[in-house]
Parts: structure tokens; sequence; C-alpha cells
């Protein structure tokens, strides 16, 4: 026979572990996907250093798939791969649907 208090007490203690199990769960998993999408995005940037012929024409390609024009679709994406930092980061959204997490990823993490 337990008090009514006990009872109050391993309920809510139940509460908070589950709480914070689900809480550094989220977190982790937050911080793998990040982990994961940086890595990816030297993966992409080492391309773009080493082969950029390669990059700009899967750019070029991906740009003809939605209905540009290939000529048009080669001005524009030789323009932005000028920006060779810029480019990465388009290459990351539109070749690999992936957005590329801010700096602070690990402290954005944390308040999810």
């Amino acid at each position: 026979n337990l008090s009514t208090q006990v009872i109050l007490v391993l309920g809510f203690s139940n509460i908070f572990a589950d709480a914070l199990s689900m809480g550094v769960g989220e977190f982790l998993s937050s911080k793998a996907e990040n982990e994961w999408i940086l890595s990816e995005r030297k993966r992409e940037a080492w391309e773009m250093e080493n082969y950029p012929e390669g990059e700009i024409e899967e750019m070029v390609d991906i740009y003809v798939e939605r209905g540009m024009d290939r000529a048009d679709a080669v001005q524009v994406i030789t323009t932005m791969s000028k920006y060779k930092d810029f480019f990465v980061d388009v290459m990351m959204a539109e070749e690999l649907q992936l957005q590329v997490p801010e700096e602070d990823h690990e402290m954005e993490a944390m308040k999810e």
C-alpha cells in the first residue's frame, strides 16, 4: 500500500523522465541530421573545387528538366557558379533537396 504522496511523486518523476528522454532524443536526432547535411556540403564543395564542369553540367541538366531553355540554364548556372559558396548552397537545395543548417545549429537543436 503506497501513500498518495508516493504515487504522485512516482507519477511526476515518470513524466519528467519521459520528457527528458524525448528532449535528448530530439536533440541528438537534429544534431546528427545537421552533421550529415554539413558532410554532404563538404562533399559538394570538394566536387565543385575539383570537378566544376561536372557540377555545373549537373545543375544545367536539373534546370533544363524543370523546363528552362538550355541556353538560359547555362547562362544562369554559369553566373551563379562564379560565387562558389553560394553555388554550393544552391546545389544542396536543388540537387539534394537539403537545407544547409545555420552555423549555430547545435544551439538551435537544443531549442527544439
